[in-house]
């Protein structure tokens, strides 16, 4: 029995021995990695004795400086909006400025265009005058019908202006080979079967541009 009991006593003491070597070996690979650390191990330690670890003290703020850091925050934050504001203002103005050249020069390019229409106009009017007064004389020693054959592949505004032209009495002639003569009866007096309902026919848009 004592021989048994001397057995067991020597193979716990090599089984104790064996595990504080293999602690001692994984206690020494995780101090070398870093991963435990002296505090850590005093802490365990001081757990193992029924001791609280000591709790290092957190430094409490004091209501003053937490006022201050606000303030200086909303201070930076208002000092970037008032620099967004002088941008965006900047850039409005500079838009505005644009706006304002982009209009005169569309101003300009209407009034440019305007007197160019002005002058094309009026050149075309000496045209037509001297036209006119190159015309009218050969013209007022012409038959009415042949004076209509010449004006008639003309607008209407142009036949009114070389009826104006002309002597009263010719004019007189013109007008009523237009209403009475054969031949113009279908140009002059009747409205195209494909014209829409209240077409004019041409002697009433001439009679109508010689009233104006």
């Amino acid at each position: 029995m004592k021989t048994l009991l001397a057995g067991l006593l020597k193979v716990y003491v090599v089984l104790a021995a064996w595990i504080v070597a293999l602690v001692a070996i994984v206690v020494g690979i995780l101090l070398w990695r870093g991963t435990v650390t002296g505090a850590r191990l005093d802490a365990a330690w001081q757990a193992l004795r029924g001791r609280p670890a000591a709790v290092a003290p957190v430094a409490e703020r004091k209501p003053a400086e937490s006022v201050s850091e606000r303030e200086r925050i909303l201070e930076q934050r208002s000092q970037e909006l008032l620099k967004i504001d002088d941008r965006a203002a900047t850039r409005l103005a500079l838009i505005r400025a644009e706006q304002d050249t982009l209009d005169r020069k569309r101003q300009e390019a209407a009034t440019a265009a305007a007197e160019a229409k002005k002058a094309q106009e009026e050149l075309a009017q000496t045209k037509s005058d001297a036209e006119l007064a190159a015309n009218v004389p050969i013209l007022s020693r012409m038959e009415a019908p042949g004076i209509v054959s010449v004006l008639k592949s003309g607008d209407d505004a142009r036949f009114v202006r070389y009826l104006r032209g002309l002597r009263p009495g010719k004019a007189a002639e013109v007008l009523d080979a237009l209403r009475t003569d054969p031949q113009f009866e279908d140009e002059f007096r009747r409205v195209p079967a494909d014209a829409p309902p209240g077409t004019k026919t041409r002697v009433e848009r001439l009679n109508e541009e010689f009233r104006k």
